[in-house]
């Protein structure tokens, strides 16, 4: 079977008031411990740094790390 290229299969949320509409609904607070898969460009990451103790990021992807 032939591999795709994960550039050409990936689509990702930029909008900061998007990501917060998201985890708005989540019950993340400033104990919890996060793994953050697929964590592409960051752009949850860095509200998910702010709202818990700790963020795990892993991405794969070599193009996409901050």
């Amino acid at each position: 079977m032939k591999q795709k290229n994960p550039k050409n299969t990936q689509n990702f949320i930029t909008s900061k008031k998007h990501v917060k509409e998201i985890l708005k609904y989540t019950n993340i607070n400033k104990q919890d411990k996060i793994i953050e898969i697929g964590s592409g460009k960051g752009h949850f990451t860095k509200e998910l740094v702010e709202m818990s103790q700790r963020v795990n990021a892993i991405e794969i992807d070599e193009g996409l790390f901050m």
